[in-house]
């Protein structure tokens, strides 16, 4: 008897969920398959929604040094721009992250507990607040219109955020582990190393898929900050293409699936692992 106002009550949710869904994809998927068109055929009435005749010019076109568009940058240096950028912080942030993670984790010192929580309190600020005196103070230390100022600014907003997840989750593994390493022979390095971050691995993978989606598709900072087409990063090429009368859908469909596909790759093979990290930096702090 009380089966069916539960079932009910699952089946009514699952339905809300699925229409938010539908209505949060729908325009994502529609652009996705717009980049598979045609202009001519993005331009006639009424506008089909599958491909009538499904073309990868708009990707080729994207990747050809000959293409005639003037707006069209350099997409392969761009690529390489964002993953130097991306993959660069995200080494420096879970270096720096995981030291001083153990160190909150396992060091007892001053105010340890109030910094933890400082560290926190950083990633309320938005960033647009940040953007003028962050471009002056790069334009001050000639930083300004290059990918390592990009990256030591990545990395600092990032480190935080990552810091505070290792942290929490080096305090779930029990220390003992760690004293008995060090009893037989290991110091607090190799004990650190070899026997307290092989269990963090989740909390890892987590700080790191974290900071690499982010870097990889922050706009804002580096829309400010880079102005050569040499060092120019896939988001703004993506913005690259909304002209002042004109926005051809199926070079932004193009170049979006482009941006997104490693965010996804990275998604769909780290989540177990996103979601343990998580988790386990849940349940303290």
């Amino acid at each position: 008897m009380n089966e069916s106002p539960r079932t009910f009550y699952w089946i009514a949710l699952s339905l809300v969920g699925v229409v938010i869904a539908i209505y949060i994809l729908f325009p994502i998927f529609w652009l996705f398959l717009a980049s598979f068109k045609t202009q001519a055929e993005l331009a006639q009435l009424p506008i089909s929604f599958w491909p009538q005749t499904p073309t990868l010019e708009a990707y080729t076109a994207l990747f050809s040094p000959t293409h005639q568009k003037g707006q069209l940058l350099d997409w392969p240096r761009l690529i390489g721009n964002s993953f130097f950028v991306a993959i660069t912080s995200t080494v420096l942030v879970v270096f720096f992250g995981t030291l001083a993670g153990y160190a909150f984790a396992r060091l007892k010192f001053p105010g340890r507990d109030l910094i933890l929580g400082g560290l926190l309190i950083s990633r309320m600020f938005q960033g647009a607040a940040l953007l003028l005196p962050t471009y002056r103070l790069m334009n001050m230390i000639g930083l300004q219109d290059s990918l390592i100022g990009l990256v030591l600014l990545y990395s600092a907003f990032g480190l935080p955020f990552a810091t505070w997840i290792i942290a929490s989750s080096l305090r779930e593994i029990p220390r003992e582990l760690e004293e008995s390493a060090m009893m037989d022979g290991a110091t607090r390095i190799q004990s650190m190393v070899m026997v307290v971050l092989p269990l963090a691995t989740p909390a890892l993978i987590t700080a790191a898929m974290w900071h690499f989606v982010g870097a990889w598709s922050e706009f804002a900072f580096a829309s400010i900050l880079l102005e050569s087409n040499d060092n120019k990063t896939v988001t703004i090429g993506l913005a690259s293409f909304v002209e002042l009368f004109t926005l051809e859908f199926q070079y932004v469909g193009a170049a979006a699936a482009i941006v997104a596909l490693p965010i996804m790759l990275v998604f769909f093979f780290g989540q177990r692992y996103f979601t343990r990290g998580l988790l386990a930096g849940a349940v303290k702090g």
